[in-house]
């Protein structure tokens, strides 16, 4: 993210996103398999540092929309709006998800059922977010932005 040039990422590209880290979440807690959280943490630093456009998600919906000659699928007109990501919400995601990941790493070794807990939520935020574009990280995003300013005046 901070290398590379900021490019405003496609709809699909952010739920598509979405959509595969939740349910690497989502398998990694079901089977209580700590491996799916460790490759969903490397997916995260990875679109930290090259963005959405360029992660491994996105370079996974390109090949198999190029595989079938049109896209997985397609994010209704009326709703991409839902799936506009600036650039600091963005950065703010990324190192929501990294952070998540982390803890869930770091509590697995201590305290196993907490840390699934926490995975549980993560799963259904992003999941949330991958289905209705309601993001938490930037609902998060936005009361940080809106606290600033009001600490600024």
């Amino acid at each position: 993210m901070i290398f590379m040039k900021y490019k405003q990422p496609k709809a699909e590209y952010v739920q598509f996103q979405r959509l595969v880290l939740g349910l690497l979440v989502l398998i990694g807690v079901i089977f209580e398999e700590i491996f799916f959280i460790k490759v969903f943490l490397g997916i995260s630093i990875i679109s930290f540092f090259t963005t959405i456009n360029y992660s491994p998600t996105t370079l996974i919906f390109k090949f198999t929309s190029l595989m079938y000659s049109k896209p997985i699928f397609t994010t209704p007109h009326q709703y991409v709006h839902s799936y506009i990501v600036h650039r600091l919400a963005s950065v703010f995601e990324d190192l929501m998800r990294i952070a998540g990941g982390f803890a869930v790493i770091y509590l697995y070794q201590f305290y196993p059922t907490t840390s699934w807990i926490i995975g549980s939520f993560m799963a259904i935020a992003m999941l949330i977010s991958s289905f209705f574009g309601f993001c938490l990280s930037a609902l998060i995003y936005i009361a940080y932005t809106s606290l600033e300013k009001r600490l600024k005046s």
